[in-house]
């Protein structure tokens, strides 16, 4: 065109780091602080909007406005992502633009109206093209004058698609990238159940322990108290539930509308505790028989609690009738009726496995309120509906699997039906949000938004349906979220959620020290990267398990297990506390530790999978026709040792596939020196050289009873250096040895002090410390001397306090300014 004017656009990328430093600028104030009355629209669903490619002060970023138009002129065409090419059908990704003028339109916070129009932020309507930039092969697009369509791929490799804009005055351009790759393997790994098992190792067997011993026992007599005015709602609830079905008179519904979770999550945790051999200890032994006993005294009172088809949820018992009419309606979608009820069949099912299938009060609870769901949930005559936190959808699945397993083949169908049914609802109406990871359809999510927790539990729940059904789309999805993750908003200490949304991801490239890192969301990231290492048999994502388990989910807890984090950022400044206004995250932490042989084991056609260096025994059924008893002999994470003894109980040919660890996982971070690979691999005491794949040692031969594996694994201090584009982190380094990231506290020294680059950094053992804790020491810039602690042993020389400290608000009224940090995982180089 004759004298148009040619822009650069905006990228996406670009799009959100304006968005982000205008989102630095406000305070978000926690969902759990925003109220709790069941049916009303900020209960439950409350948090704020999802920042990434929908809300923002992008303002016209990197676009001159054209003549005659108020505002410029803006396309935003990504985000980045992958697509995964099935067969002989073509690859196929869902294009989701928008072009306009001034800022996007944004997804607003769900229980706020819309906000008012801005005056002047109009012009001519832009046309738009899509257009392949670069890729080895051609890009087929349903509707390249749309800005919603699809585009399908014949040939693999990487490509960048770019969107036009022209409004006659002005032509701006978006573009990103894409890669076309073929499926995972196409055997599935299979979990490993939590059943039996002994952890003796030298972090997990303490950690262990205090959880059964300490923190369980005490979140039960938490859940017990009737005269909580912080984070109150436990068993109290289900005894007043109960009388309201008996047309007793009965008090109002106690917390928050989804505080039958916390009873459920604690449950699970008793039952996983209670399948733990205790070895002959009595301090454990001692602790399990309090466990059955608050079982038995828990399970009638939540069985009473029912309604007359199955349902379970006190809050809708218990409910303003005026304000909560119907259950799974659009407008209650903040009252977490899936939530609840997908951690009570998870519960159940732990029960059940717990008791061998000898109870099955739980068990069949379980289906009849799954069952319920499902006469209510689906394809029409039924209705569509989802909930605003995703936990049904996982625990469905799991549900399915398991009657599977108990019932036979096929009878859990249903479940895994009704688990994608909720899912494939997400998206389909205008009125989503990002928040709640709504926006569109699953299928078209490729970058992660929103709340942290509910977003890692969908795209768990997703890979668990591309696990079982190989959908290209699912397929795609759940691979450009993992890499979205990872590349994009991964904290280095495996915690995800950056809390510039409302305890939720932020910006690309956006990762504050202060960050929330709920650590419920360092759960929820353990079930996304299982599932993921699952389905592509790939150690990366054992690699980011371990990351967050030793780092960002062992570091919630004090190390006598008494005192907690609810956020969890890698910056600490305060103390850790027994209790919350929220306390959604004390039965989670050890529902999730306590169920290490999951994370550390899995079953292939052809054998077993060692993601984790954990010392205990655990015996896995089912291995090339025998079961097989694993015991691992180790002092990891403190050295690189390892001795594994492979007990078949008859003679077979498998192959065991042991992880090498890649101490980089994520390409946000470059460490130096390496410290990839191992140094040697003994079978009964003679060196193998086995063939890696997919970042596994494969030892296949014929095992007896008594064999060995000796492994050795490199250890070493390491130095991480961020990714430029996170700007906070610039001129920082972090310390790192095996999967421990280090941190440093003020009350040893100055932690404004700059490290050397050269400065040469060695380890030290210290059995009288912390418990017992291998420390990095070395000297400063200025030649003070540095001590570094693992980042799960921060902030354990300070008292726990009953709840948060908080910060004094000023007489003035303004903001309460946040406490200094006083232990830093990123230090000053020089």
């Amino acid at each position: 065109m004759s004298g148009e004017q040619e822009q650069p656009g905006i990228s996406r990328r670009e799009l959100l780091g304006a968005i982000g430093r205008a989102a630095a600028l406000t305070v978000v104030l926690p969902p759990f602080l925003r109220g709790s009355l069941a049916g009303e629209a900020s209960p439950a669903a409350a948090g704020a909007t999802g920042m990434a490619g929908a809300a923002g002060a992008a303002g016209g970023a990197g676009a001159a406005g054209g003549a005659g138009t108020a505002s410029p002129l803006q396309v935003v065409a990504g985000p980045d992502r992958v697509v995964v090419k099935a067969g002989t059908s073509p690859g196929r990704t869902w294009l989701n633009a928008w072009a306009g003028y001034g800022e996007p339109p944004w997804r607003r916070e769900p229980w706020k109206p819309a906000p008012p129009d801005v005056p002047g932020r109009s012009g001519p309507a832009p046309k738009v093209r899509w257009s392949k930039e670069s890729g080895p092969g051609d890009v087929a697009f349903a509707d390249p004058a749309s800005l919603v369509t699809t585009a399908t791929f014949e040939k693999p490799g990487a490509y960048v698609l770019q969107l036009v804009a022209d409004n006659g005055e002005s032509r701006v351009t978006s573009a990103f990238h894409l890669t076309v790759e073929g499926p995972p393997p196409p055997d599935a790994l299979e979990p490993v159940t939590t059943l039996g098992y002994r952890i003796d190792g030298p972090i997990w067997g303490r950690t262990s322990k205090a959880l059964m011993v300490t923190w369980i026992p005490q979140c039960v007599a938490q859940l017990e108290r009737t005269d909580l005015t912080r984070g109150a709602g436990g068993i109290d609830n289900f005894l007043e539930a109960a009388k309201a079905l008996r047309g007793e008179p009965h008090a109002k519904h106690k917390g928050y509308v989804f505080s039958n979770a916390f009873v459920h999550n604690t449950v699970e945790a008793m039952c996983v505790a209670l399948v733990v051999d205790p070895g002959g200890d009595q301090e454990i032994a001692a602790a399990q028989a309090g466990m059955r006993a608050t079982l038995e005294r828990w399970i009638p009172v939540i069985l009473a609690a029912r309604e007359s088809d199955g349902y379970l949820h006190t809050a809708y018992t218990l409910r303003d009738r005026t304000k909560w009419r119907e259950r799974w309606t659009a407008e209650g979608r903040g009252n977490h009726e899936g939530y609840v009820g997908g951690y009570f069949i998870d519960a159940a099912i732990a029960h059940h496995t717990m008791t061998k299938g000898a109870d099955r009060r739980l068990y069949d609870a379980a289906r009849e309120l799954a069952d319920c769901w499902d006469a209510h949930i689906g394809a029409p005559p039924k209705q569509e509906w989802f909930d605003g936190h995703q936990a049904m959808e996982m625990a469905l699945i799991r549900l399915g699997r398991h009657v599977d397993e108990v019932e036979g083949q096929g009878q859990g169908e249903r479940y895994f039906r009704l688990a994608r049914f909720l899912l494939d609802c997400r998206g389909t109406r205008r009125d989503g949000f990002e928040y709640d990871q709504s926006h569109v359809p699953v299928v078209q999510q490729y970058e992660a938004v929103g709340h942290a927790v509910r977003a890692a539990y969908e795209y768990a729940a997703m890979t668990d349906v591309a696990l079982k059904t190989r959908d290209a789309d699912y397929l795609s999805a759940v691979r450009s979220l993992w890499k979205n993750i990872v590349e994009r908003k991964y904290y280095v200490t495996g915690g995800i959620g950056s809390g510039e949304t409302s305890e939720g991801f932020g910006p690309e490239y956006s990762l504050p020290n202060d960050g929330y890192c709920e650590s419920c969301s360092s759960c929820a990231e353990i079930f996304f990267q299982a599932r993921m290492n699952r389905l592509y048999q790939d150690a990366r994502a054992a690699d980011l398990l371990e990351d967050a388990l030793y780092n960002a989910l062992l570091g919630s807890i004090d190390l006598q297990a008494r005192h907690y984090y609810y956020d969890n950022p890698p910056d600490a400044n305060v103390p850790r506390y027994i209790w919350h206004d929220c306390p959604c995250c004390v039965g989670n932490i050890p529902r999730t530790i306590l169920s290490l042989p999951t994370w550390t084991y899995a079953r292939a056609r052809d054998g077993l999978y060692v993601n984790l260096f954990v010392g205990g025994t655990v015996r896995v059924e089912d291995v090339a026709g025998t079961a097989v008893q694993l015991v691992q002999e180790t002092e990891y994470p403190w050295n690189g040792k390892v001795r594994i003894r492979v007990t078949p109980e008859s003679a077979r040919d498998f192959a065991v596939h042991i992880r090498i660890p890649d101490r980089t996982p994520s390409g946000l971070y470059r460490a130096t020196p390496s410290s990839a690979g191992t140094v040697r691999i003994l079978v009964n005491g003679r060196s193998v050289r086995p063939p890696v794949e997919r970042g596994y040692a494969v030892v296949a031969r014929r095992w007896s009873a008594g064999d060995t594996i000796d492994v050795l694994l490199p250890m070493r201090v390491q130095r991480l250096h961020p990714d430029p584009r996170i700007r906070q982190l610039s001129g920082r380094v972090a310390l790192k040895y095996g999967p421990l990231l280090y941190n440093i506290e003020s009350q040893d020294h100055d932690i404004a002090q700059a490290l050397d680059r050269r400065a040469r950094l060695y380890t030290e053992w210290r059995p009288d410390f912390l418990g017992g804790v291998t420390v990095i020491r070395g000297r400063f810039a200025n030649g003070a001397p540095l001590l570094a602690i693992p980042n799960f042993a921060r902030y354990n020389r300070a008292a726990g306090t009953e709840f948060p400290r908080e910060p004094d608000r000023p007489a003035d009224g303004s903001p309460a300014k946040p406490f200094a940090p006083t232990s830093i995982v990123w230090l000053r180089e020089v």
